[in-house]
């Protein structure tokens, strides 16, 4: 989902920085600067400012607040953790020189983010080089698929595809439009979601993309809803145009189904789409709808800190932190060899899911961890399955 959310940056100028080694674990990452005193410092490298800091503050409070209850319980291994963020402001650049510089001048040995696929693929190779523990919030598997220190904590944007299908199919859906935002991340997402509907037997009858820079959509949701499908597929940028275009959509009069991607668990969307948020059945990973005690008390946790709504954003960062501290208990040094070998042994339990990854494999939960959610007067409902 990112990718979308994220396009257009402005790339920003940074001065050159000098390295000190190029080869694995040659950059002084291992070294115990991190870990010196009483506390386990770990590196967040995400966009704080510029085109997409909002977003880059969602993730922020997720992991603020997963420091401090992790803190509060006494810490890791009788240590607190702190976090030592550079902001990207979402450039490139920025992200593989502010990597540079958590790895060589702050030595950590695990670095949280960035949220940007082109981002992220342009540290991920850093990762390696380094010897550092990256968990990458971004939902391209693909991006830490094979690589050594490298994993992906959201959930492919593939089984978003594949759990709106299955929820579709199991309302009876027979034939479907699809309204995707026109991103790489939405580009995928209409791909996606054509190749499962079609391994599902339902007819894709219509499929329009969507400028997210935009605000009126009336043209794409009326040509969706004139053909009468029993679903429309909506795959969201991320931004308020999603809840644009769904109060476009239901403006028509169109009776069918209206099922989204995460984008549409947002708490944007009741705030922008009004009572059109509650024809929309959005599947996320965060449980909003029928949540579990686990999943209420980060919810109720996170809106009595913040005095809003968590997004399934602060939840991707809120669980990276989590998984990152049940690495460093089990882990025998703080290191990056020690703490990815730990990561990869972990089988986590989360929020979201569990994050299982194997040797081929470093990527989130898949579509059977997605849960179906909807809005009523605005607040998180269970959907009517019916």
């Amino acid at each position: 989902m990112k990718a979308a959310k994220r396009g257009g940056m402005v790339i920003a100028v940074l001065t050159a920085m000098a390295l000190t080694g190029t080869a694995c674990g040659s950059s002084g990452s291992d070294k115990s600067d991190a870990s010196s005193g009483d506390t386990y410092t770990i590196g967040v490298l995400n966009s704080m400012t510029g085109a997409v800091g909002a977003v880059g503050q969602q993730e922020s409070r997720g992991m603020q607040l997963a420091v401090e209850e992790i803190n509060a319980a006494g810490g890791v291994k009788g240590r607190k953790l702190k976090l030592e963020t550079v902001d990207d402001q979402g450039s490139v650049n920025l992200t593989t020189a502010g990597f540079k510089k958590l790895a060589t001048d702050t030595k950590v040995p695990v670095v949280i983010g960035p949220g940007i696929t082109a981002n992220a693929m342009a540290s991920a190779p850093l990762a390696e080089q380094y010897g550092v523990t990256q968990v990458l919030l971004v939902a391209q598997p693909h991006i830490a698929n094979g690589k050594k220190h490298v994993f992906g904590v959201p959930l492919p944007g593939k089984a978003n595809s594949q759990a709106m299908v299955n929820h579709a199919k199991a309302q009876g859906v027979k034939s479907a439009a699809i309204i995707w935002a026109n991103t790489p991340y939405g580009q995928e997402g209409n791909t996606d979601i054509s190749n499962a509907a079609k391994a599902a037997g339902i007819s894709i009858v219509n499929s329009e993309a969507f400028d997210g820079g935009k605000f009126d959509f009336t043209a794409q949701a009326s040509k969706a809803a004139s053909r009468k499908p029993d679903a429309v597929f909506v795959y969201g940028g991320g931004g308020s145009s999603d809840a644009l275009l769904l109060k476009a959509l239901v403006a028509t009069g169109y009776s069918g189904k209206i099922i989204g991607d995460l984008a549409y668990s947002t708490p944007t969307i009741p705030k922008t789409a009004g009572a059109a948020a509650d024809k929309v059945v959005s599947l996320t990973p965060v449980n909003y709808g029928s949540p579990d005690p686990e999943t209420k008390k980060f919810l109720d946790s996170y809106k009595a800190k913040y005095g809003e709504g968590a997004s399934v954003l602060s939840t991707y960062a809120y669980v990276a932190v989590k998984m990152v501290a049940a690495a460093i208990e089990k882990a025998g040094e703080y290191k990056g060899e020690e703490l990815s070998k730990a990561i990869q042994s972990l089988n986590y339990e989360s929020i979201i899911g569990k994050l299982a990854y194997t040797d081929s494999y470093h990527g989130g939960p898949q579509a059977d961890a997605f849960k179906p959610v909807s809005f009523k007067n605005g607040e998180y409902a269970a959907p009517d399955q019916g």
